[in-house]
């Protein structure tokens, strides 16, 4: 089942982008399954029961990370994302996948409608805090609604990284672009999520991204 909230005009780049994006991201899932930091992350989250849990997808794009943990026994699941064309592509994988029953989506940005959504077990945001802004209110808002587990990927903290997505940052505000991606300070984001009540309990990291799951407790 559907739920769609409507898209603020704020976001509306995000969405166009991300949406002209979602047929690449079929076709990958399609053909290769997870990606490398997708199987670390859950590798992570494994680490914890799943069976019977409450899955929140923050950012969830065509769905591979919920609907690879409903395929092992997770009980159930919501994908929130801001793009239209990744839902529809995530619907069309939990239909072929026999997982609709156990899934439901909701279009719009997630710290705008957190209120309205049911608390998880388990949240995931892979590759979403660097497309955020307001980072404290993301992470206000989604521990907030985290029972046990907070897993999350970002951009490996170093030097290279840094200078090659601020110089990209850069290149979207000279040309107006609607979409921008954030660098935040990764260190306090991490203190915020230990502050909020979780410890880190996994890490890893590929060549662009750093893979961190948080345990409540």
């Amino acid at each position: 089942m559907n739920s769609c909230c409507t898209t603020p005009p704020s976001t509306d780049g995000t969405n166009k982008f991300f949406s002209r994006w979602s047929k690449t991201y079929e076709k990958q899932f399609r053909k290769k399954g997870l990606a490398k930091e997708q199987r670390l992350l859950l590798t992570g989250v494994r680490e914890e029961p799943i069976a019977a849990r409450k899955i929140l997808d923050i950012g969830c794009g065509v769905g591979a990370l919920h609907l690879t943990l409903l395929r092992e026994g997770a009980g159930e699941a919501v994908g929130v994302d801001i793009a239209q064309g990744m839902l529809d592509k995530a619907q069309e994988f939990a239909v072929s996948m026999g997982l609709a029953e156990k899934v439901s989506y909701v279009l719009g940005d997630f710290a705008g409608m957190a209120d309205s959504l049911q608390d998880a077990d388990i949240t995931t945001l892979d590759k979403v805090v660097c497309c955020y802004e307001n980072l404290d209110l993301l992470l206000e808002t989604s521990t907030g609604k985290t029972r046990r587990v907070y897993a999350l990927t970002h951009p490996r903290d170093n030097l290279l990284l840094e200078f090659m997505f601020k110089t990209h940052i850069a290149f979207n505000k000279l040309f107006r672009m609607k979409f921008r991606p954030y660098w935040h300070n990764w260190q306090r984001m991490r203190d915020q999520i230990v502050a909020r009540g979780f410890r880190l309990t996994y890490e890893n990291s590929t060549l662009a991204w750093q893979v961190l799951v948080f345990t409540r407790g």
